[in-house]
């Protein structure tokens, strides 16, 4: 009687054993993470574009076509600074890094968004004050070290037309940027880059590059000319800036993607 009692549990411990297994592996697996919508936030390079100088700086020719050589192809020249570009931290700051030295774990950074484009649309030369952004911190939590700040103006609009992007009246160009106490800010969060859809951190009446020799020094990098910000959610999401890697380079042209989910 003792035996068939143990084997009775042994049995029923079998069962529960089994049953338990069975309920374990019949687990449905976890669903898999959306994909992200990614949206392209950066102008294609034309020779017509806007420029700083108003001269034309981009020359894009031809050097062999399907018809001709079956194959096409073709060769470019630019300036550094121009169309959606990256700012190194070297082109304000002596001992700051080149283009081609930023880490590329800094150019891919969970990203903020301060949308001040109301704001741009009473005054041309509105820049991002302290306050706006202790304002979006109240309500979207502490800039976090490391991201990327998008500060979206809604400028951007005015692409590709060089005297309306560039605004210039008396001599004098008109569009929004940073203020110091703006940029002191970002600083002392120790954010990795700002990006921006004007032609500059700096606001367009800007003498000295104020915001440049602030947050240059500080490591921060710049890309200016982007497009498409003021689409961006205040937070959440990734960018990813792609410039090309010049040796020794003060900045270059850059791809710049949103991963929004």
């Amino acid at each position: 009687m003792t035996h068939r009692v143990r084997l009775s549990t042994f049995a029923c411990c079998g069962v529960a054993a089994l049953a338990i297994g069975c309920s374990r592996a019949a687990a449905p697996p976890a669903p898999p993470a959306a994909e992200p919508r990614v949206v392209d936030l950066g102008h294609a390079l034309a020779e017509t574009d806007p420029t700083w100088s108003g001269d034309r700086v981009f020359k894009h020719t031809t050097v062999a076509t399907i018809a001709r050589d079956g194959y096409f192809g073709a060769g470019f020249s630019t300036e550094e600074h121009f169309g959606t570009h990256l700012d190194a931290p070297a082109h304000f700051a002596a001992e700051g890094l080149t283009a081609d030295r930023i880490p590329a774990d800094r150019l891919v950074r969970p990203a903020v968004c301060i949308n001040v484009a109301a704001a741009v649309k009473s005054n041309e030369d509105y820049r991002v004050t302290l306050s706006d952004l202790q304002a979006f911190e109240r309500e979207h939590g502490s800039i976090a070290e490391g991201v990327i700040v998008a500060i979206a103006t809604g400028w951007d609009e005015r692409w590709p037309d060089q005297g309306r992007y560039m605004n210039v009246r008396a001599g004098v160009k008109h569009f929004p940027g940073l203020t110091v106490e703006a940029a002191q800010h970002l600083i002392q969060r120790r954010v990795a880059g700002i990006v921006i859809d004007t032609p500059s951190v700096d606001y367009g009446p800007s003498q000295g590059f104020e915001v440049h020799h602030a947050t240059m020094p500080a490591g921060i990098y710049h890309i200016e000319n982007a497009a498409g910000l003021t689409t961006l959610p205040a937070a959440g999401f990734t960018l990813v800036v792609a410039p090309i890697k010049i040796h020794d380079g003060s900045g270059g042209p850059a791809r710049v993607f949103g991963l929004i989910r």
